[in-house]
């Protein structure tokens, strides 16, 4: 089933407007689908507000993962120490599924500025073979423990980044009570750093009352949904909630390419002209 527009018709877009509105600069082709992306722009996610505490929302299959994926690109990218929490996958066969969505994994381990933390094996009663692990499934404590020194500031670096794909593990294995605050120390931990937290789950995975706690504890909200047609697939985010700052609350559909995400502005003119205007009063506040 095809994850995106048909290459052709993106073909006659890129000679009819070359160039990204958000930044000028030429667009790229995606070998694999044909897709265009600005490499050098990464659109209104560069945009969100740092030292925030950031929920992903959606049902499986709406991308939430290449999203995060996304945002972690973009942290290393600009140097920025991250931490992975690997939930779902084996921190081995993340590395393979992440290779085309995140420039340079093994450099950027190597060199400490990536690290990833396996919360997966002791969850299969399996040793782990990761450098950071937990071994026992929704001890809260000892990944506090674990995380904190993976988090602390070095000298003249700047301030490190969480990702936690998906909570819908750690609520499979822990007190839904004792995750929350978990998750408040987390937040509270790195905000003190100027660092962000980004955590996905997948819709109806906890109770409602536990899933409006976790959208209170954020400051930015970003829903997903997916839509699905004969030989087509769509998917579309926006963002719910962006605390202390300007922000597009309109469905935006994006497209999952080979090498990266394209983030589409969206289609209709009028909606289009929003975009770009809120885009331009985000730049300059």
């Amino acid at each position: 089933m095809s994850q995106g527009p048909n290459p052709s018709d993106e073909g006659r877009k890129a000679e009819s407007s070359p160039l990204c509105r958000a930044c000028g600069k030429p667009f790229e082709k995606d070998e694999f689908t044909g897709l265009l992306y600005c490499s050098l722009c990464d659109t209104i996610l560069n945009l969100l507000p740092e030292g925030r505490t950031y929920m992903l929302l959606g049902d499986s299959g709406s991308g939430k993962s290449i999203f995060i994926c996304k945002l972690m690109d973009i942290a290393l990218r600009n140097g920025k120490p991250c931490v992975f929490l690997a939930l779902d996958e084996l921190p081995r066969q993340l590395r393979r599924s992440m290779d085309n969505m995140v420039e340079g994994i093994e450099e950027n381990e190597k060199s400490g500025l990536l690290k990833f933390v396996d919360c997966y094996s002791c969850m299969g009663g399996v040793k782990s073979e990761e450098k950071y692990h937990l071994d026992t499934p929704g001890d809260l404590n000892a990944l506090a423990l674990l995380l904190s020194k993976l988090l602390v500031r070095s000298e003249g670096q700047p301030p490190a980044s969480l990702f936690i794909d998906s909570l819908t593990a750690l609520f499979a294995h822990g007190n839904a009570d004792a995750i929350l605050k978990f998750l408040y120390s987390m937040s509270a931990k790195l905000r003190s750093e100027g660092g962000s937290l980004f955590f996905s789950l997948s819709g109806g995975a906890v109770p409602h009352e536990t899933q409006k706690k976790l959208e209170q504890l954020a400051d930015g909200l970003v829903e997903f949904k997916v839509e699905e047609t004969p030989g087509w697939v769509r998917r579309y985010y926006r963002f719910s909630k962006v605390r202390g700052t300007l922000y597009f609350d309109t469905w935006l559909p994006f497209f999952i390419g080979e090498n990266t995400i394209r983030l589409a502005p969206p289609e209709e003119p009028e909606v289009q002209d929003r975009f770009y205007r809120t885009l331009s009063l985000i730049k300059a506040s």
